[in-house]
């Protein structure tokens, strides 16, 4: 991707288009290339020119403005967005043809109908939809860090366990809501546990988290009360 052509929204045809800030962009380009510079010098048995080092430095800086400024900041926002999405019934009908825009579940309706007897990595059939992308972007373990002798330590499968747990209690709230106390949600309980087994017993390998980051969301949930419990928010 050229430098200087990243201007946000895009038109194709009756359509709009969105990429990536180019702020962004650039520095991931940047980035790379020194890094593989560097890679490639050490192995030959050569240092940077002091230039290159002082673009190393640079490039340290640059990092800390893209989480500060661009990052962190859509994260604010997005998280925002959808607690307030999920916290008042009228916004969330106001907005339904959008968040359907955003949240991209084509073709889920139609791989439903095989059921879930199929084959490994169905999730391939929706890679091209919005939130398919975003979440196989943020889940991806590089396998190359580890050989088959090394266990998997990575973050990720802490995260994967917490997002089983939340689907598994969207899961039980609806199927309660639609079969009640039958056979068919007390199948579902049990085959939870199984995942929610599988997915405990790799997550034990991750290594400790500090309690705290240094940078972190400046705002309570927006459906948080003071007083306690979840209410619907007032706009």
């Amino acid at each position: 991707m050229k430098k200087g052509i990243i201007k946000g929204v895009q038109k194709i045809g009756d359509n709009k288009s969105y990429i990536p800030d180019e702020t962004l962009v650039t520095f991931f380009q940047d980035w790379l290339h020194i890094h593989q510079k560097r890679d490639k010098f050490t192995k030959d048995g050569k240092g940077l020119s002091d230039i290159d080092k002082k673009k190393l430095r640079e490039l340290d800086r640059r990092k800390v403005y893209i989480l500060d400024n661009i990052i962190f900041p859509s994260l604010a926002n997005l998280t925002y967005f959808f607690e307030a999405m999920s916290s008042s019934v009228r916004l969330n009908n106001a907005f339904e043809d959008e968040l359907k825009e955003i949240l991209d579940s084509r073709k889920a309706k139609e791989q439903a109908r095989f059921g879930g007897g199929g084959t490994r990595f169905q999730s391939g059939v929706y890679r091209e939809n919005n939130l398919v992308r975003l979440l196989n972007g943020m889940l991806e373990i590089p396998m190359k860090n580890y050989s088959d002798e090394q266990q998997v330590d990575d973050f990720r499968l802490g995260l994967i366990h917490q997002i089983l747990n939340i689907i598994g209690d969207k899961m039980d709230t609806l199927l309660d809501h639609e079969y009640s106390s039958s056979q068919i949600w007390m199948s579902f309980y049990d085959d939870y546990k199984r995942m929610l087994g599988w997915s405990a017993l790799l997550a034990r390998s991750v290594k400790d988290e500090p309690k705290e980051y240094d940078r972190k969301l400046g705002f309570l949930p927006i459906w948080y009360s003071p007083k306690g419990g979840i209410h619907e928010i007032e706009f």
